[in-house]
């Protein structure tokens, strides 16, 4: 004898419908938790976009007070301020350069034709002081990154000024690792390169020692102008060098963001009328 049961398909059906019906639930919860999920990204992205650009901003405050400052004033400095309800903060470093052995420029790089600055003597925006106490003695200067072809790299021009400062005199220097392949320097009759060295930690390929021999006496100042390429200069010293300028690093911070900004606080160029501009002849 056969039994019929009509009930099951009924109650397979509902089954399938309460499978159905939970797949639904599953995929419209997976749906929503990924765009609450796209949201708070989007927030927070958004959240430490603003943070990071008031970061900054408090960062080029510090700069921009910095700048204001006396030369002889190097004293770090903080500050702070509320923007809504976030809370903004910034500190400040000066640091002096000067001495025996630094950076041109704070270690950027000099533009090729451009030319920095060596101060021999004290700086002043009083005509009647600057100039004043200058230096003897000799420097030695440094160029050239590791791994960089020699003629792919910068060649010099420095032009050396001593006292009275009324009366100075000019000498000229010329240096160009490039001797092979276009051999530049034999072309433009350039000065040799000397063997390298370490200046604050960066190592440089080739020197330059100014005067060549012996020591120059009351020096004003030393322009080094890079030529074919831009380069990145050190400097180091026989006798402690006058201020050239100060190196700036300022810290903002915003919401746990944090920027931070490092500007190099030089001297004017010098005048003109004291370095006029010249094309260095094999005669000197």
């Amino acid at each position: 004898m056969v039994f019929i049961c009509p009930w099951f398909p009924r109650e397979r059906e509902r089954g399938q419908v309460l499978l159905i019906v939970v797949l639904v639930m599953i995929v419209a919860l997976t749906v929503g938790l990924s765009l609450i999920s796209r949201s708070i990204t989007n927030l927070r992205t958004s959240t430490q976009e603003a943070e990071s650009q008031k970061a900054l901003a408090a960062a080029e405050a510090g700069v921009e007070q910095a700048l204001e400052k006396a030369d002889t004033d190097t004293t770090p400095f903080t500050g702070s301020f509320e923007s809504g309800s976030v809370y903004i903060q910034y500190s400040t470093d000066i640091e002096p350069i000067k001495g025996t052995e630094f950076l041109i420029n704070g270690g950027n790089l000099i533009s090729q034709d451009d030319g920095g600055d060596v101060w021999l003597s004290d700086y002043s925006e009083n005509e009647s002081e600057i100039f004043a106490n200058p230096k003897s003695g000799y420097l030695t200067i440094y160029w050239g990154e590791q791994g960089v072809n020699e003629c792919e790299a910068a060649a010099l021009e420095m032009t050396l000024i001593t006292g009275p400062k009324n009366n100075p005199s000019i000498d000229r220097f010329t240096a160009d690792p490039c001797d092979s392949g276009i051999n530049r320097k034999s072309f433009n009759k350039f000065g040799d390169v000397e063997p390298g060295g370490s200046v604050q930690g960066v190592n440089f390929v080739w020197s330059k020692r100014i005067p060549g021999s012996g020591t120059f006496t009351n020096g004003l100042i030393l322009r080094i102008v890079p030529i074919y390429y831009d380069a990145k200069i050190g400097v180091k010293a026989s006798t402690e060098l006058p201020l050239q300028g100060s190196l700036i690093s300022s810290e903002g911070e915003a919401g746990g963001t944090r920027r931070k900004i490092n500007v190099f606080k030089g001297r004017p160029r010098i005048p003109a009328e004291l370095l006029p501009y010249a094309i260095f002849s094999p005669s000197n």
